[in-house]
């Protein structure tokens, strides 16, 4: 039948004074053209079939989802008019003939092309799911998608040679050799973050969703995907940071993961005293200090402690024998009982407050805690309600914090 009607069409256009060569030619193309146009009609009818049947309690499989969100089916419903194609092909044309040759070498590599992409989009199918579930969430698993997917459409490509060149790609293959040094050149940064992310993987260094600061790149941040090239992570002002794989084996990662798991995030900042304003608790002091109920218990039971040490080593009262309370280690005390009373800290988590060499500075009392939330802005409310009661403190306990003086009040004095 559709010999016949390229027979008609050849006979047609030569009947109306066209030479047989030109006859050919458009009667090729108009075959081409309806079998394009009888192709598309058919991709749009199995299209309509194939997600109408599919999107019938869609929602009851996690693989229809999968498979509609990727076009899986799209591209199915594109590779079955692709195969009727090919087939009527060999019907209008005779075996062998130069036009059939050249029409079934670009149908074939359409059909290569299309069934590389439908097992791309059925692996891209099955990282959706996957990252999903429990136990692979938190896996670089679109990274061994792009690596799987780049063997694909390597094999494609040799492929489509093959039958441009009309020769067998196991004889391509055996000369892939000579080829490897430009594929290796070409993949190099593809290979590399392949093998990145395996040790990433394997060595568990990051995972999504993990909070990671990256100090030579200046991010810090939530992991989003971790892909065969680059990692993508959402930094807490909500801007995107794109970092290559190999970047994060070769330098520092801090990775705040354990204290995600455990639900808290730590709090480690000083307050500088100013050297000049720490003392001695004079009695008077230590009677004021006994109205602060967190810390009544511990400075009378100091005081009877120290009063028994330097009764025995015949010390004075007041001066620099013996041993004293001084008004920054009863602020320290102080501080310690007030963040154990803190409701909003995690009281089986590590909670101290210490004294740091002194410096230029003063002398830095560092605050070492964890909040009972992981979440930015509760965290930093937290700490901030906690240094802005340390600091209006201060004075009761006649303390200072170190302050760099106004350099304009120093010229002037000097003046």
């Amino acid at each position: 039948m559709l010999q016949w009607i390229r027979t008609f069409l050849i006979d047609f256009f030569t009947s109306v004074g066209l030479n047989y060569t030109y006859s050919k030619i458009i009667a090729l193309l108009i075959i081409a053209v309806s079998l394009f146009i009888l192709g598309a009609i058919l991709y749009y009818i199995l299209r309509f079939i194939i997600l109408r049947l599919v999107r019938i309690n869609i929602s009851k499989s996690e693989w229809k989802q999968a498979l509609v969100e990727t076009k899986f089916f799209n591209q199915v419903a594109i590779f079955l008019p692709a195969l009727f194609i090919k087939k009527m092909i060999g019907e209008c044309f005779p075996i062998g003939s130069s036009s059939e040759l050249f029409l079934t070498a670009l149908i074939n590599i359409y059909i290569v092309i299309n069934c590389t992409l439908i097992v791309i989009y059925f692996l891209n199918a099955v990282a959706i799911i996957l990252l999903q579930r429990e136990g692979t969430k938190d896996k670089p698993i679109k990274s061994y998608v792009q690596i799987v997917a780049v063997i694909f459409w390597l094999i494609s490509l040799i492929l489509i040679v093959s039958i441009i060149i009309n020769k067998s790609p196991v004889g391509l293959l055996a000369g892939l050799g000579a080829f490897s040094a430009v594929l290796l050149l070409v993949f190099q940064d593809t290979i590399t973050g392949f093998v990145s992310s395996i040790q990433l993987s394997t060595n568990d260094i990051i995972r999504n969703g993990d909070w990671i600061d990256l100090d030579n790149f200046g991010v810090s941040g939530t992991v989003e995907e971790v892909n065969l090239v680059s990692a993508k992570i959402r930094n807490f002002d909500n801007t995107i940071s794109t970092v290559p794989v190999k970047q994060l084996l070769n330098n520092s990662v801090k990775n705040w993961r354990g204290m995600q798991e455990k639900e808290m995030r730590r709090i480690k900042r000083a307050i500088n005293i100013d050297v000049t304003t720490i003392k001695q608790c004079t009695p008077e002091m230590l009677e004021k200090f006994k109205k602060i109920h967190l810390i009544k218990d511990y400075i009378e039971q100091k005081e009877k402690e120290l009063e028994a040490e330097n009764q025995s080593e015949s010390a004075l009262v007041y001066g620099p024998n013996g041993r004293h309370l001084t008004n920054v280690g009863v602020l320290r005390i102080y501080i310690q009982e007030y963040l154990k009373s803190n409701k909003r800290l995690r009281k089986d988590a590590m909670i101290m407050v210490r004294q740091l060499p002194p410096n230029e500075y003063g002398l830095p009392l560092e605050i070492y805690c964890f909040t009972a939330t992981t979440n930015w802005l509760e965290y930093e409310n937290i700490q901030s309600d906690i240094f802005d009661h340390i600091l209006s403190t201060l004075d009761y306990f006649e303390i200072r914090a170190f302050q760099r003086d106004n350099p304009k009040e120093i010229t002037e004095s000097k003046c």
